[in-house]
């Protein structure tokens, strides 16, 4: 049961989040605070301190 849900989360998520607009190659993202283990980041921030890769990670912490 936890699985069907997990599923309709992400589900869910990716259809919420095909509303956004993509970026272009060389476009430059607009800034955003997320929330971490270490407190919240704001993407200015980390940029300061050299380039940023962001990922995605859909199966983090399930069993598929």
């Amino acid at each position: 049961m936890k699985r069907i849900i997990r599923a309709g989360a992400v589900i869910a998520a990716t259809l919420l989040a095909s509303k956004a607009a993509a970026l272009g190659i060389g476009e430059v993202a607009p800034d955003f605070t997320v929330p971490s283990t270490h407190g919240d980041i704001t993407l200015s921030q980390v940029l300061e301190q050299g380039p940023v890769i962001l990922a995605l990670y859909y199966a983090d912490f399930t069993s598929g």
